[in-house]
């Protein structure tokens, strides 16, 4: 009996197992960190925290806290890591902006030793390391006079003098010190919040990296990679703040895609002042970000729904205990999208855009994808027809498993209020012969198992008896 039973068991579970397939899209997928509320992975280096409940020093978080994270961080689908700036700061500036020296990496946060060992993590999990570049002018440098901020970065920076990176002599100093920077580290990129028009980020940062502009303000700067602008978060983030609002069609393929960044009030407070559950609108929001052909950011701390339109709010302490239902999301949907990375190897197009839903279709060589987010306040149902889907297929579901046949030419695309499910167009078939065999060992292996149970009771009754 013992025997009958493990053998159905392995059967069982050999047609159950999902087949394992490669891992996510080339696209960066970035977690960006403040290193300093993100986690204390090292009591050794806190010898100059006396925070005293003021939210408006630092807490104590290092290097060592991202290390001891970074499965947690690639499970939830990113592959790069965006970490706030690394060098000797001001004792009492938790975000580590205000710099005192571009040679030296904080001994706060761990020092050089624990930063390598965080950039040799990374690339060991297939992860970037991008680290952001402060301006604040050291006595090496010149300082502007020219500066655009936004609120709440004049409300951190206020009279601090700031780097005037259109200077030749600055210039050529500042990429030195990056150039000497990245050689020593063999981090991936460098990002810069720009404070100043006709910044070139190719001559201030070195050659054979990623670079990346952050602007909150109106700013001309050249030379990047990728953008991430101010205007394109608010534009994401009024888009999914509640539901029926209008979800943005295309970006330009340069920018950096987020919702908010270190100096922008936090996504989950859009959602608040809408009296929104802040977890559906986070989710439906990376769901939409997950899926586009370009790069695309999320602040440490979104998956708990951190709050917060002002500093220090908007940089709370990463709690790991609260509620994890968007962590798990992200890790599910991001789980699919890695064994479905195919969608993103071809071209993409929304076909449907109304007020709240949106369909974009995955043109690949292989196979074909429709991704439908419907964040609208109602259940839906939007018609294609053999038209817009090869009437020889259908629509198999990859989120909640939905299977939709053309029907008299139609295909009817049914989901509930803020609900997301990714199709791929496969050839029609019936049951899954696979599903059926497995529930049907199942049966079995029950029916088996209660038989057995049974006549061991009654084995062991008659021998009482005896």
């Amino acid at each position: 009996m013992k025997r009958i039973s493990i053998i159905l068991m392995i059967l069982l579970l050999s047609f159950s197992a999902l087949p394992a397939q490669a891992a996510s899209q080339d696209e960066m997928r970035i977690y960006s960190i403040l290193t300093d509320r993100f986690m204390n992975g090292d009591e050794n280096n806190n010898k100059d925290i006396h925070n005293d409940k003021d939210n408006n020093l630092p807490y104590g978080g290092d290097f060592k806290g991202i290390i001891n994270k970074v499965d947690y961080i690639k499970k939830m689908g990113f592959n790069a890591i965006h970490v706030s700036p690394v060098f000797d700061h001001e004792k009492n500036d938790y975000l580590g902006y205000k710099i005192n020296n571009y040679n030296q990496i904080s001994k706060t946060f761990g020092g050089e030793k624990d930063f390598k060992q965080l950039v040799y993590l990374a690339h060991k999990n297939n992860m970037k390391v991008i680290v952001d570049m402060p301006v604040v002018a050291t006595d090496d440098f010149t300082a502007t006079e020219d500066t655009k901020m936004n609120a709440i970065e004049k409300s951190y920076y206020k009279d601090t003098p700031m780097i005037d990176l259109t200077n030749e002599a600055n210039i050529k100093r500042y990429k030195q010190l990056m150039t000497e920077f990245v050689n020593k580290t063999k981090v991936d990129g460098l990002s810069m919040y720009v404070l100043q028009d006709n910044v070139d980020l190719s001559k201030v940062f070195p050659e054979n990296i990623t670079k990346i502009a952050i602007t909150n303000s109106d700013v001309k700067v050249t030379g990047y990679d990728y953008i991430q602008t101010g205007k394109t978060s608010e534009q994401i983030a009024q888009a999914f703040k509640n539901v029926d609002e209008e979800i943005p069609e295309q970006h330009n393929k340069k920018e950096l895609l987020s919702a908010d960044n270190f100096f922008t009030p936090r996504f989950t407070s859009y959602a608040v002042h809408e009296n929104m559950f802040p977890g559906t609108r986070i989710k439906q929001m990376m769901g939409y970000l997950f899926v586009q052909k370009q790069p695309v950011s999320m602040t440490y701390g979104t998956e708990i729904a951190m709050n917060g339109e002002k500093l220090p709010d908007t940089h709370q302490l990463l709690d790991f205990r609260t509620d994890k239902e968007v962590v798990e999301y992200l890790e599910q949907t991001s789980e699919v999208y890695h064994k479905y990375k195919e969608m993103f190897d071809g071209t993409s197009k929304v076909i449907y855009n109304e007020k709240g839903e949106q369909l974009i279709y995955f043109d690949t060589d292989k196979v074909d994808f429709i991704y439908n987010i419907n964040d609208t306040s109602k259940s839906t149902n939007v018609k294609l027809t053999d038209k817009d889907i090869p009437g020889d297929k259908m629509l198999s579901g990859l989120l909640i498993g939905d299977r939709i046949h053309v029907k008299d030419g139609t295909f009817n695309l049914i989901t509930n209020r803020e609900e997301t499910e990714l199709y791929a167009l496969v050839p029609p078939r019936g049951l899954n012969l696979g599903y059926v065999i497995a529930s049907l060992l199942t049966i079995v292996l029950f029916t088996v198992f209660i038989i057995g149970a049974a006549r061991n009771r009654k084995k062991h009754v008659n021998n009482l008896r005896k």
